[in-house]
């Protein structure tokens, strides 16, 4: 089951992960598990977001940045494809959920 839209998430703190960017792709280190991982472009994309919202993002608000129409973010699956992305970030040490 994915993760509900409209719940915030927040990437780990900027002292646990290192990354880099090259072309399409982010390279993501966790200090935290020691993992290292190779993100395709809608993971990288949604990770440096997640990394640059201060207060966290839902999976719908990086959804409408992505889309090109951010109105119809959902009828182009967006952001059901973001929920994807933030549920496989959870299940990696990458993000978790706001539960405040």
């Amino acid at each position: 089951m994915l993760p509900n839209p409209q719940v915030r998430w927040r990437a780990l703190p900027d002292d646990a992960l290192a990354w880099r960017r090259w072309g399409g792709e982010v390279v993501v280190f966790n200090e935290q598990t020691g993992s290292t991982h190779l993100l395709g472009e809608l993971a990288g994309e949604v990770l440096l977001r997640l990394v640059a919202a201060e207060g966290g993002a839902s999976a719908a608000a990086i959804a409408a940045e992505l889309s090109d129409n951010p109105g119809d973010a959902d009828e182009d699956g967006w952001t059901e494809a973001v929920a994807k992305v933030l549920s496989d970030f959870a299940r990696l040490g990458l993000a978790q959920a706001d539960k405040s």
